[in-house]
């Protein structure tokens, strides 16, 4: 999944206004952040398949940023080092909601990866298989998103000016390029494909951040 993911962001803020859109933006991509970076640094291993189903990344080496426990103990450290920033002493449910939102990566990539995931090193590899069947992985990852976003949408009354538009065109040209991601998608390499989902997690995050500044209602 990509913009999958940012389901559980949208419907964590819609739930609980006190936690920061973007800060969910970024937790929900944290494996996958970790993924692009140790990629370009050679650590973990990936290669292209176009014979495969969906997805053309063959995933046959990533222990660091999507093993079971891993991803577990990303979120468990994540809570952990919110909880000495002042507002998370606040508001503790913050710190533990995006905790949630980074595990909620594996548990979606469970559901659309062949068995590639690891439990623990580079072992006990899982994995749904969701991708096999390319027609219900955009429908539920796109469901999953949108779901997500006119939730969020309803929970702050809409958005002030013209975030509003900002926000429902990101939303439309996200879900319109997803949709078609599978076939166009043909990458020359892993590298290629860390970048480009690199600067698209900071694109994402960018654009949620000045959305979230005109929320009718903010928290």
């Amino acid at each position: 999944m990509l913009i999958g993911h940012y389901g559980p962001a949208f419907i964590i803020k819609a739930i609980d206004k006190r936690v920061p859109l973007w800060g969910l933006f970024i937790a929900v991509q944290v494996p996958d952040i970790i993924w692009g970076i140790l990629i370009l640094l050679g650590v973990e291993k990936a290669n292209i398949d176009s014979t495969l189903i969906s997805n053309p990344l063959d995933l046959s080496y990533m222990p660091y940023s999507h093993g079971l426990i891993s991803t577990l103990c990303y979120s468990l450290v994540i809570v952990g080092l919110l909880s000495f920033l002042p507002y998370c002493r606040k508001h503790k449910e913050v710190a533990w909601w995006i905790g949630a939102a980074v595990f909620s990566h594996w548990l979606l990539d469970f559901l659309s990866h062949r068995p590639d995931l690891p439990v623990w090193g580079n072992t006990m590899k899982i994995g749904l298989g969701l991708w096999n069947y390319p027609t219900w992985a955009v429908v539920i990852e796109v469901g999953i998103y949108v779901i997500g976003a006119v939730w969020y949408a309803l929970a702050v009354h809409g958005f002030k000016r013209r975030a509003g538009l900002l926000f429902w065109g990101f939303i439309i040209v996200s879900v319109v390029a997803s949709s078609f991601r599978g076939e166009a998608m043909s990458p020359s390499s892993a590298s290629l494909v860390a970048v480009s989902a690199l600067v698209f997690y900071a694109v994402a995050t960018t654009i949620i951040y000045i959305i979230e500044q005109n929320e009718r209602e903010p928290y």
